[in-house]
């Protein structure tokens, strides 16, 4: 999950104001996967423990945590809430898909996904799938695509109008 503009997000001083947050931007290494991408290495657990590990170091809101990742950080997004959909508050994933079988599993999770519709990298259908999905089996979930961008959305994703109020309205109830 490449977290560099999400951190440039919410490092602006109106956002540092606003959205006072603990951001974790784990890296897949090479030739790993987050649970997707067969016959790889699998580091999604790793990411739970080191969640954990810093839940017991820092005062982070167990109820406010959320997962956004782009590209194979958006694959992983969709997997980490379908294993662990109690775990997060929200979810954001960004150009990438997941196991519409599922998506049963979600149906509570507010989920608000991106995705270029000429995405010539990671298939847009990937995204409209789950959303689908979702919606089946009784979920709410955003979607926005963007007609005319392909697999780099970043800059039009940043300028989605009440995204960051969105996310931080999430909490999971404990």
């Amino acid at each position: 999950m490449d977290g560099s503009w999400t951190a440039q997000l919410l490092a602006k001083s109106k956002n540092r104001e606003k959205y006072p947050s603990f951001l974790f931007v784990p890296q897949c290494p090479p030739g790993s996967s987050w649970g997707v991408v067969p016959n790889l290495p699998v580091m999604d657990d790793l990411v739970f423990e080191a969640i954990k590990a810093l839940e017991t170091e820092f005062p982070i809101d167990e109820t406010r945590r959320y997962v956004m990742g782009e590209s194979l950080g958006g694959y992983g997004s969709w997997h980490f809430i379908s294993t662990q959909p109690k775990m997060f508050a929200a979810a954001i994933p960004i150009c990438g898909g997941g196991d519409p079988t599922l998506a049963n599993r979600i149906v509570e999770v507010p989920i608000w996904a991106f995705h270029g519709a000429k995405d010539r990298i990671v298939p847009v259908e990937g995204s409209r799938k789950m959303i689908s999905a979702i919606k089946e089996a009784g979920g709410n979930p955003r979607y926005t695509e963007f007609a005319n961008e392909g697999h780099i959305i970043s800059e039009s994703f940043q300028k989605t109008e009440g995204l960051l109020d969105w996310v931080f309205a999430q909490q999971l109830s404990r």
